[in-house]
């Protein structure tokens, strides 16, 4: 299923308007023609063209959708997981893409091996605003901040307004906490960790990033690791359980 048409079709517009592209290549016309071969079941087709708009350097959430599900009726799973989760960073709250990748994840091999937030209270904090963007925390975090400082320098000018305004000052300030605590959590994990996903149906992962190194263990495709570091054609992984291993860079894609 394809979706978010008009509101894709007028944020890839002011792309095309701002830096004058050809008619060929506009993105516009790009996700229309994307859309065109998904109603008629030709998908490579259909990938080939949302890709020249992510090769552009946009990002958007119905974009990495459709990129989704066209990578699923190809039975790529991998790659349908991987653009699913791309999208689920820029729209979290769309149930229909949750939906998909969540029955996507239950397809593959080893399902239970999925990389999770690492302790209860980071899961916690981010149970409030899981249904916004990062910029949507932060923008949350910064009102929070505004209403408290208000609020401490009101009471620093006026003693009655200090009286008066107690009653919700600690409550805003409980909030402010929690904000800070999903944001710190969001960041950590959006910007700081790199997670991959496994893009092709099985993976040796090596105990050295040699060939001929011994095979520690085998990663299926649509699970996803962190991706701890890149080195000559190699990627170095860790999987929730721990383990680690090193496997070529085309295996994993980074999300």
């Amino acid at each position: 299923m394809i979706k978010h048409l008009l509101a894709l079709a007028i944020l890839l517009s002011s792309f095309g308007v701002a830096f004058g592209q050809e008619a060929s290549n506009d993105p516009t016309r790009l996700f229309y023609n994307g859309n065109s071969f998904y109603e008629k079941r030709e998908y490579d087709k259909a990938i080939e063209e949302y890709q020249k708009i992510a090769d552009g350097g946009i990002e958007s959430g119905p974009l990495y959708y459709n990129m989704g599900n066209a990578y699923f009726k190809t039975g790529k799973t991998g790659y349908a997981i991987l653009y699913y989760k791309k999208a689920i960073r820029l729209i979290p709250a769309d149930s229909d893409l949750k939906s998909n990748l969540s029955y996507a994840q239950s397809l593959t091999e080893d399902s239970g091996l999925q990389a999770t937030t690492p302790n209860k209270f980071a899961w916690l904090a981010k149970i409030p605003f899981r249904e916004f963007t990062l910029n949507g925390v932060a923008r949350i975090l910064i009102a929070f901040y505004l209403i408290v400082i208000g609020l401490i320098a009101g009471g620093i000018i006026s003693p009655l307004f200090k009286r008066r305004a107690t009653f919700i000052f600690y409550p805003i300030l409980l909030l402010f906490i929690l904000a800070l605590a999903g944001f710190s959590v969001r960041y950590y994990e959006e910007e700081i960790l790199t997670r991959g996903i496994v893009v092709v149906k099985d993976v040796e992962c090596k105990y050295e990033p040699i060939d001929k190194s011994t095979t520690y263990f085998t990663l299926r495709e649509g699970q996803e690791v962190l991706v701890l570091k890149t080195r000559n054609g190699w990627r170095r992984i860790k999987r929730i359980d721990g383990k680690l291993g090193w496997v070529k860079s085309g295996s994993v894609e980074e999300e």
